[in-house]
């Protein structure tokens, strides 16, 4: 199964799930009239929007790359978890603000015994779930999967502490706990919501990804040869899971181009063999300038070596990211 079916897969699985989880959970609150009940069936609503958007968005960004989306749709995947983090804080707000006014309106619960095994059950399913989505998300570095799972597992949260309401209801037999418990859930649901949009907006705004340009360096210094004298201006994009990296690399002035070519081939297979997904890779090559590089340059044998070697310059992200060869002063 490649990374593209296998996500399809699992959203779809998640779709399904959401959808008779929805069912229970208002099928219990039709029956207890329990607000705590309510405001775990309104995230239900929104998984089941998440998981059909998110469904549309796997499907998009497998399309190729096309004249009108050169580097290819996966960049919906982060609409798709905003769309979903913004649905998660609004659904927060509506609970927040219907729970404040159940504390001027009086209310009715019953059967709350009932609805405790209904939410149980799906808190279970919820959280099995969102374990397989964060898992398979970060292992195809899917920031959609690990929306999804974060969401799902949010929601078992929710859930759980709606659980720990019904049961104080239950033993109290106080609706108040049930309003309480309430204005509890809005609050995590907006929390949750806020952590989902940042990161994908960040995204949409190609905000620097510090984490992946830091695996990114490890790989380099974890491989690195003598001929690789420099790295920098090293650009890192992501569009959904696929990767496009671009970054100057120095090299020896009088190798041949087809020399340059074999290093450069070097480097793409090194990063294609650390990230499975689909990766892009554009690097430019450079010819050292021996009044600065050759102080740098840990070579060992070079004929046209001008200056001594002096130092060894520890990479570091940073480093990668500066637009200007690096040098001793």
């Amino acid at each position: 199964m490649n990374l593209l079916s296998g996500k399809k897969r699992l959203i779809q699985i998640s779709l399904a799930v959401s959808i008779v989880l929805l069912a229970a959970k208002f099928f219990s609150y039709f029956l207890t009239h329990s607000n705590i009940i309510l405001s775990d069936a309104m995230e239900s609503i929104i998984n089941v929007v998440a998981s059909s958007f998110a469904a549309f968005s796997i499907y998009l960004s497998s399309q190729p790359k096309d004249e009108n989306h050169p580097y290819g749709h996966g960049k919906i995947e982060f609409l798709a978890s905003v769309t979903e983090g913004l649905l998660i804080f609004l659904a927060g707000l509506f609970i927040f603000v219907k729970a404040c006014s159940n504390f001027f309106f009086e209310q009715t619960i019953q059967a709350m015994d009932i609805g405790l095994l209904i939410i149980s059950a799906t808190a279970l399913v919820n959280f099995i779930l969102g374990k397989i989505l964060l898992r398979e998300g970060k292992k195809t570095n899917s920031l959609l999967l690990i929306a999804e799972g974060k969401h799902l597992l949010s929601d078992n949260m929710t859930t759980l502490v709606g659980v720990a309401g019904i049961i104080v209801v239950v033993i109290t037999n106080m609706p108040e706990i049930d309003t309480i418990f309430s204005l509890i859930l809005g609050l995590i649901m907006l929390r949750s919501g806020y952590r989902i949009i940042r990161p994908s907006v960040a995204a949409l705004m190609d905000e620097a990804d510090s984490d992946l340009m830091k695996t990114v360096t490890e790989h380099f210094i974890k491989n690195r040869k003598d001929d690789w004298i420099d790295v920098h201006n090293m650009r890192i994009v992501k569009y959904g899971s696929d990767i496009h990296i671009d970054c100057h690399v120095t090299f020896p002035y009088y190798y041949s181009l087809t020399e340059t070519h074999a290093l450069v081939n070097d480097i793409e297979l090194m990063l294609r063999k650390n990230y499975p997904q689909e990766l892009e890779i554009f690097i430019h090559a450079d010819p050292c300038i021996p009044a600065d590089s050759c102080i740098i340059c840990m070579k060992k044998y070079c004929t046209l070596r001008q200056k001594p070697f002096e130092k060894k310059i520890e990479w570091t992200p940073l480093m990668f990211s500066v637009n200007k060869k690096h040098h001793l002063q």
